[in-house]
């Protein structure tokens, strides 16, 4: 076979794939050692000395269109207590960026039955023009680790009483 053929078949590919690829950074909001000593007690985690990852995919239909330009919010806590930690578009393929977040040392996880809990939890708020808001709670983030969070979208209907957000509580033991 011609070897031309490849190299075309590769650089579309590598053209499709940085096409693809989320463009707009995580959005800091504060430094992330101060981060890490204010969620200690907020994500009621032992340490917060690791650090993980969320990428959040906004899609409609069943998964199969995503939501370009969703505003993705993570952030511990709720109401007047909420601290929110960072905030992020999702790109044309309907993924943010990673957003880098403090966790718990993986060396937690060293152990069958670790005493400490080796996540931490943080919560995502989605919402887009033409979708209904959906929050996502306790979302599990572990050091060293990228976390998909998948997130459905569901268009807004003409009934308001029927556009209210959709909460879903992410909340499962993981054991190792």
């Amino acid at each position: 076979m011609d070897k031309s053929i490849f190299d075309k078949y590769i650089a579309e590919m590598k053209a499709m794939q940085a096409f693809a690829m989320p463009s707009n950074e995580p959005k800091p909001i504060v430094n992330n050692d101060i981060l890490a000593k204010e969620l200690k007690s907020a994500v009621n985690a032992p340490d917060m000395i690791g650090s993980g990852n969320i990428v959040v995919v906004a899609t409609a239909i069943r998964g199969l269109y995503p939501v370009e330009n969703a505003k993705v919010t993570i952030f511990t806590g709720s109401g007047e207590d909420e601290l929110i930690l960072a905030e992020q578009y999702t790109n044309r393929s309907g993924k943010t960026a990673p957003i880098p977040l403090p966790a718990p040392s993986s060396s937690f996880t060293d152990a069958p039955n670790p005493i400490e809990r080796p996540y931490a939890y943080y919560n995502v708020r989605t919402s887009a023009d033409g979708y209904i808001e959906t929050v996502n709670y306790n979302v599990a983030v572990f050091d060293n680790t990228t976390s998909l969070q998948n997130v459905s979208m569901y268009p807004l209907t003409s009934e308001p009483e029927k556009n209210k957000p959709i909460i879903i509580d992410e909340f499962e033991s993981y054991e190792l």
